[in-house]
């Protein structure tokens, strides 16, 4: 699905030049479940970034799909984003003032070629898949932690992405609850859809078809779970 070749990513300001990412080299297929991990500041979210075109690197090539996207204007990119991948973050960031039902349904208001009947269809169809249908009129404080991480997975579902990208998804919740996300992780990677998580938690990682490793902006180690 993916290829990062010869990655790097250097931020610069007035005085400080940082590299947050050197020559990472990190191939994905389509339905993997990827797990990186790495102690703070190694570059994971940097990563998740340019993964999920919210980032470009700054040397080296990402193929997606079989093109080279590492050039492309922040329009194209946008499109592409719009129409192959979902979020899922730590803080939930789902908006306050919307209902959960709205929150949703806010992720297909930009695709022109779904209905709104069919809009709101899929939107039920994902609160039901993710057992929060009957929150649908309230707001998100109203919601415990782990029904607020559900409905932002639903938000991140509904558009039928191809790449799923989840920035320490559990990392809000007490432990229950992280294992009930864990496993709707696991149930949409079975589904087909490709999976790359940042996670500081090992229990966590290990529900991955693959870990990666990252030190000072470099991939150190892949290790590969045998799957039954």
């Amino acid at each position: 699905m993916l290829s990062l070749k010869r990655v790097s990513k250097v931020y610069r300001t007035t005085d400080v030049e940082t590299t947050a990412l050197r020559e990472v080299d990190l191939d994905i297929a389509a339905g993997e479940f990827v797990a990186v991990m790495g102690p703070s500041g190694c570059g994971k979210s940097t990563l998740l970034n340019i993964v999920g075109m919210l980032d470009t690197p700054t040397a080296g090539e990402y193929w997606f799909s079989d093109r080279n996207i590492a050039g492309w204007s922040e329009g194209e990119l946008s499109e592409l984003r719009k129409n192959s991948v979902g979020f899922i973050f730590q803080s939930f960031n789902l908006v306050d003032e919307l209902n959960v039902f709205e929150n949703v349904e806010l992720a297909l208001l930009y695709h022109r070629d779904v209905s709104a009947r069919e809009r709101k269809a899929r939107v039920r169809q994902t609160l039901e898949s993710m057992k929060v249908a009957h929150r649908a009129k309230h707001r998100p404080q109203q919601l415990s932690g782990g029904q607020q991480q559900r409905v932002a997975i639903a938000r991140a579902v509904v558009s039928q992405p191809r790449l799923l990208l989840a920035d320490e998804p559990t990392g809000n919740l007490d432990s229950a609850t992280g294992e009930e996300v864990m496993q709707l992780l696991t149930e949409l990677n079975a589904k087909g859809t490709t999976v790359v998580m940042v996670t500081h938690s090992r229990p966590h990682a290990e529900y991955a078809h693959r870990v990666v490793n990252l030190l000072d902006g470099a991939v150190v180690t892949e290790n590969i779970r045998q799957i039954a």
